[in-house]
């Protein structure tokens, strides 16, 4: 019996070598990872959407994304019936780019098309139709006799659809507020405002782009006097696209689902807290001026200075930035010039530019990390230690007052014009009050050189 014993020990031990050996084991995460079993099979696809570290670490790789198409009578002009010969509007060409986008591009992962419309009861319906559906709507037009859903009703539905779908929401509308009860357009902005209220409790952002386009049949102002409605035939009147999601998403789909965005952008809720930058001080491509050099002699990246400027002699430096998670338009260099802030704390500080990653500096190994530049000078200190700050402010765009109107009844003579569209964007706006001043913000640290 002993012997027996013994020999079925061995033959266990030698079993658990075999497996350990083979590689047919499982090993937890953090473990080195193995070339697979060739006859193992394939595993099935994840039901998320698969995420890449490579942009930043939380930028998500593809988005689930609902798009909600408002297919009221007041939208039929931007969609006239298909007829050979004659050209499509610009909203046909532009949504008709985007649902493409969504249902065949690679960033979109999971995707959900809804017309919006109104019920007899005058309560918001979110039909889902096939991609096929809504295309067949934005190029061959609107059949339907639908009264325009009001505008708090039609984000409200949209945002909780989506945030139950775990989606990015992106509603398309004239935006043209024409409620049953007149009382409520002097609560545009507080109606706006409490429509979204869980967008900003669930830490979403929002995104507003706006376009006009060439409208050819009956337009129906909020205004009615002296006009209950107008004949237009190609007038441009202006819709409006909402991305509302959490930000790193959103940017996803500003970023790579739309590929020609409009000129006018509205961004509200976006804050980054963790910008790479670096004072560059070293390289030949942007070499310093007077007393400067990095306070930790390894440091990578440099936030830390020592300098001193002398009287003849202002020290100047430049800062790489990261800017690429930003949306587009605040990478640009005419707005990174006109709202880009440099302030100092302990010292007098400006800036002296701002310039772009060339091929160049894109093809040298330790500047390709940054998209941006800023060439920073300080003349002069007040005190022996302090900071530089590079900040990039909240801005309210000006085209939003010059895209609105208080009458709208006449957009033949004023076009391109929206009404109170002000107010719609200030209740927007008012989400985000207690948020950070600044959609970046940057320190370099300084100590005064010996």
């Amino acid at each position: 019996m002993p012997l027996k014993k013994s020999v079925s020990s061995l033959q266990v031990l030698l079993l658990c070598m075999v497996l350990v050996f083979s590689g047919c084991y499982t090993k937890k995460s953090g473990d080195v990872e193995t070339d697979p079993d060739p006859e193992t099979p394939p595993q099935d696809k994840p039901s998320a959407p698969p995420t890449a570290s490579v942009a930043t670490e939380n930028t998500p790789e593809t988005v689930n994304v609902n798009v909600y198409l408002e297919v009221s009578n007041g939208m039929k002009g931007f969609m006239p019936a298909s007829v050979a010969g004659k050209e499509a509007t610009a909203f046909q060409v532009r949504m008709n780019k985007l649902i493409s986008e969504v249902q065949d591009g690679r960033y979109v992962y999971a995707k959900g098309f809804y017309l919006a419309k109104e019920d007899a009861q005058g309560k918001p319906v979110l039909d889902s139709v096939s991609y096929a559906t809504m295309k067949s709507y934005i190029v061959s037009g609107i059949k339907d006799d639908v009264r325009g859903t009001p505008l708090p009703d039609l984000l409200r539905a949209a945002l909780q659809n989506s945030l139950e779908e775990d989606a990015v929401a992106v509603v398309i509308s004239d935006f043209i507020h024409g409620p049953s009860d007149q009382g409520q357009f002097l609560s545009l902005d507080s109606d706006i405002r409490s429509s979204l209220r869980e967008a900003e409790r669930q830490g979403l952002a929002v995104a507003v782009l706006a376009d006009a386009s060439a409208f050819h049949g009956t337009y129906h102002p909020a205004v009615k006097k002296p006009e209950v409605r107008r004949t237009l035939k190609g007038e441009q009147i202006p819709f409006y696209t909402w991305v509302i999601g959490k930000q790193e998403e959103v940017q996803v789909v500003i970023n790579r689902v739309f590929r020609d965005l409009p000129a006018q952008q509205a961004y509200f809720g976006f804050e980054y807290k963790a910008i790479p930058y670096s004072a560059l001080l070293k390289q030949k491509e942007f070499k310093p001026a007077g007393i400067v050099y990095c306070s930790s002699r390894n440091a990578d990246p440099c936030t830390a200075v020592n300098l001193q400027p002398q009287p003849k002699e202002p020290v100047e430096f430049t800062v790489g930035l990261d800017l690429t998670a930003l949306p587009a338009t605040m990478q640009r260099l005419d707005y990174l010039k006109r709202n880009l802030k440099v302030v100092g704390n302990g010292c007098r500080a400006s800036m002296v530019s701002v310039t772009a990653a060339d091929e160049g500096i894109k093809a040298t190994p330790e500047l390709a990390r940054f998209s941006h530049f800023v060439r920073v000078q300080v003349p002069q200190l007040t005190a022996n230690t302090g900071s530089v700050y590079l900040q990039l402010p909240q801005v309210y765009p000006t085209w939003i007052n010059a895209w609105s109107t208080d009458n709208d009844n006449n957009p033949v003579a004023d076009p391109k014009k929206t009404y109170q569209l002000n107010k719609i964007m200030d209740g927007v706006q008012a989400l985000y009050r207690d948020k950070s001043d600044n959609i970046f913000s940057v320190t370099v640290q300084f100590n005064k050189a010996d």
